[in-house]
């Protein structure tokens, strides 16, 4: 059987095109899991902490994942203690509302960045290595202040409402 040149071209890209495809679709995995970097993980768990990961209410449990976007809120009686992966420590009292919005952190050379939101509550912030190396890349938002963190370790109280 005789074939145009014309078709094989066009069944080389075809075989191309899909080829190539299982290679695109793992590139796209591979840039959703780098947005999906872990930042830190729940050390310690009093009471009722709830994880609010997208639409997807969590409840905490030691050795739970947390990734930048989470949002974590604390019951009455309840604490949690977080570590970050550049060794930065966070404790949430009761009746705390925190959002963890960004953590950046490139273990080889140091850098990164971290910014956290309390609504309401306290937060106790002890600097890790993003802070020793560039203090400036440290922010803590609050509904009245932004602070700039030069320090290494703090405590935050926001009043409800």
């Amino acid at each position: 059987m005789k074939r145009s040149r014309g078709s094989l071209a066009g069944k080389g890209m075809l075989a191309l095109a899909l080829a190539s495809a299982p290679a695109c679709g793992a590139m796209a995995q591979t840039a959703q899991a780098a947005e999906k970097t872990q930042a830190g993980i729940v050390k310690v768990v009093s009471g009722d902490v709830q994880v609010q990961r997208q639409e997807q209410m969590l409840s905490a449990q030691v050795g739970s994942r947390l990734y930048a976007g989470d949002r974590v809120f604390t019951g009455a009686d309840a604490a949690v203690g977080i570590t970050l992966r550049d060794d930065t420590l966070m404790s949430l009292g009761p009746r705390t509302s925190f959002v963890l919005e960004d953590f950046r952190f490139n273990e080889s050379s140091g850098e990164g960045n971290v910014a956290v939101r309390v609504a309401k509550g306290t937060l106790r912030y002890v600097s890790g290595l993003i802070g020793k190396r560039a203090p400036e890349r440290q922010q803590i938002a609050t509904p009245t202040a932004t602070i700039g963190i030069r320090g290494t370790d703090f405590i935050v109280e926001v009043a409800g409402e």
